[in-house]
């Protein structure tokens, strides 16, 4: 397994494209960090993971709903990193949320794209993490009840006699 340096935290790891990794690779190489990556997965709930691997990140988890990636995860010899895109109106509203203060440097921080800002959490202690969960739960709530209510039940339902007929 190879690993890449980097500013602020230690050192990226999963960078060689043959070691995509697992539970096993990632209890022995994130340490004390692999708490958090546990806490983040539990926040995360039913949501699919899915590792992708990419030539300037190695490999990252992509977790997402059946539509869209809710964040990407990098692993880091002493800590993980949480990467993901808010829209401009989920931005608005996180920054006047009452429970997500400890948000507020990484939304205040986060560089506009034209699709909304992009974030990124660096998780390396306890303090970190629960603003990590705390903020991804809030955006969990926000997104899965949309994405949620209209997809497959509700296509089906409208176009039930159309599926049936050939």
């Amino acid at each position: 397994m190879r690993v890449v340096e980097r500013g602020g935290m230690k050192k990226r790891l999963f960078t060689d494209s043959a070691v995509e990794p697992t539970d096993y690779l990632l209890e022995k190489h994130l340490g004390k960090a692999m708490h958090f990556y546990k806490r983040i997965m539990e926040t995360s709930g039913n949501c699919r993971r899915q590792w992708q691997f990419n030539r300037g990140n190695g490999w990252v988890l992509r977790v997402h709903n059946a539509y869209k990636p809710l964040y990407y995860l990098i692993a880091f010899d002493e800590g993980i990193e949480v990467s993901l895109t808010i829209r401009d109106s989920e931005r608005e509203d996180f920054l006047k949320s009452v429970g997500l203060e400890m948000s507020y440097p990484e939304l205040t921080s986060g560089t506009k794209y034209s699709g909304g800002y992009a974030l990124r959490f660096e998780i390396e202690n306890e303090v970190d993490c629960s603003s990590a969960s705390q903020f991804l739960a809030h955006l969990m709530k926000t997104r899965i009840p949309i994405s949620k209510s209209f997809p497959l039940k509700k296509l089906i339902k409208m176009r039930g006699a159309d599926f049936g007929a050939k």
